[in-house]
């Protein structure tokens, strides 16, 4: 897939969110196609810059987040600053932004200003628990998140809540975000209406959660047999030489797992005859797997115990750690993880964009930009001239990597 032919080529995304909720929305959309255009304040610039493992000045999270982009350093408290904004603005087909609630009103970059500016623009507003309500104004990290939208009731179970070790609820957000802007370019194509796309991350995190893990909550009333959510009971199962785990569904899948582990009496027991009565005694089920095939695991070896059960086509992972990732067969039959040399930073790892488009392999993105390293280019083609940018770069308006 050339650059013309990618499915957002054309498209000039905005983009003066931070972090990894907005970063990463717009990173999909660049490796996509679209040209985002990252703005940044002057100095430090995104947070992210220097979070995480680093070398040379680049952050391997932030080059991950921020791949495809070009940088502008720019003094949005300056009102030639804003000027500038509004310029781009005025060209832009995208707008994004993750200050909390009423500070881009305040700045006079709002929906509303940017709308009468450019009425085509679609605005994006990122924040952690929306618009209004009494958390709006809350400072917002991922793991208050994890805590109020119940991922963390959910991860802890029957026990004390545990937080997943990732950003999830940012990534899943930066998702749901990509997808939104995507939705509201084609409104904009049937209707030239530029939309603002509002955007909370516990909202985010509430509506990804909620299909499968609140499957005995989201039915209300009497007369309602319930059941333990799928996943409530996921676990792992130890090796002679590392962890896997399995999970059955189907009949066949059932009577498999039972082959394979040896569980006799449980393959001919009428409780589990079918997938409906296994889900009505889902618990004493739990606990016979949870009893006997753990003892048989812990004499295979992850090779053994992945032929065992793919031999009765039971479903099975082997748990896989990140430094081995890119050695697993199926990771290189897919191309997922490439390396590459970053200027100044040295050699990454990374994945690849994962959708494929016509089944060509994506080239990957540009490295993530210096800090203001594209500011001269940008502002000439704004219409400044040089003598013009070298004067706002003295007076501490724009930056120049």
């Amino acid at each position: 897939m050339t650059a013309a032919s990618a499915p957002l080529a054309g498209i000039r995304v905005v983009d003066c969110s931070a972090v990894i909720s907005g970063p990463l929305a717009t990173t999909i959309l660049a490796d996509q196609g679209a040209e985002v255009i990252k703005v940044e304040p002057l100095g430090v610039g995104d947070i992210l810059r220097h979070v995480g493992s680093h070398r040379g000045g680049m952050s391997g999270m932030f080059h991950v987040v921020n791949r495809g982009k070009l940088s502008l350093a720019l003094n949005l408290a300056d009102a030639r600053g804003r000027a500038i904004l509004e310029k781009l603005i005025a060209r832009a087909d995208v707008f994004v932004q993750n200050f909390r609630p009423g500070v881009t009103t305040r700045m006079g970059i709002g929906w509303e200003a940017f709308h009468a500016l450019n009425p085509r623009l679609v605005y994006v507003s990122i924040s952690g628990f929306g618009a209004a309500g009494p958390y709006a104004k809350k400072r917002v990290y991922d793991n208050v998140v994890q805590a109020y939208s119940g991922l963390a009731a959910v991860q802890g179970g029957a026990g004390e809540p545990a937080l997943l070790k990732q950003l999830a609820c940012d990534k899943l957000t930066s998702l749901t975000a990509a997808q939104a802007i995507c939705a509201a370019l084609i409104g904009r194509g049937r209707d030239g209406q530029g939309r603002h796309v509002e955007l909370a991350m516990l909202d985010a995190a509430i509506a990804f959660l909620w299909p499968d893990a609140a499957s005995d909550v989201m039915m209300l009333g009497e007369g309602v047999t319930r059941q333990p959510p799928i996943g409530s009971n996921y676990g792992t199962l130890r090796l002679v030489d590392g962890f896997a785990t399995a999970t059955v569904l189907s009949d066949a899948e059932f009577q498999g797992m039972c082959r394979a582990m040896g569980l006799n009496a449980a393959a001919s027991d009428p409780r589990f005859a079918t997938v409906a009565s296994r889900m009505n005694h889902f618990r004493e089920l739990v606990a016979l797997f949870q009893r006997d095939i753990p003892e048989a695991a812990a004499k295979l070896t992850r090779a053994e115990i992945e032929a065992k059960l793919a031999a009765h086509e039971v479903p099975v992972g082997i748990v896989r750690k990140l430094e081995e990732l890119h050695e697993d067969p199926q990771v290189r039959a897919n191309g997922v993880l490439f390396e590459r040399e970053l200027p100044g930073a040295g050699t990454i790892r990374e994945p690849r964009p994962p959708a494929r488009f016509d089944a060509a392999p994506h080239a990957p993105a540009s490295p993530a930009p210096r800090l203001g390293e594209h500011s001269a280019a940008i502002l000439g083609e704004l219409g400044f001239a040089a003598a013009d940018v070298s004067a706002l770069r003295e007076a501490g308006v724009i930056g120049v990597a």
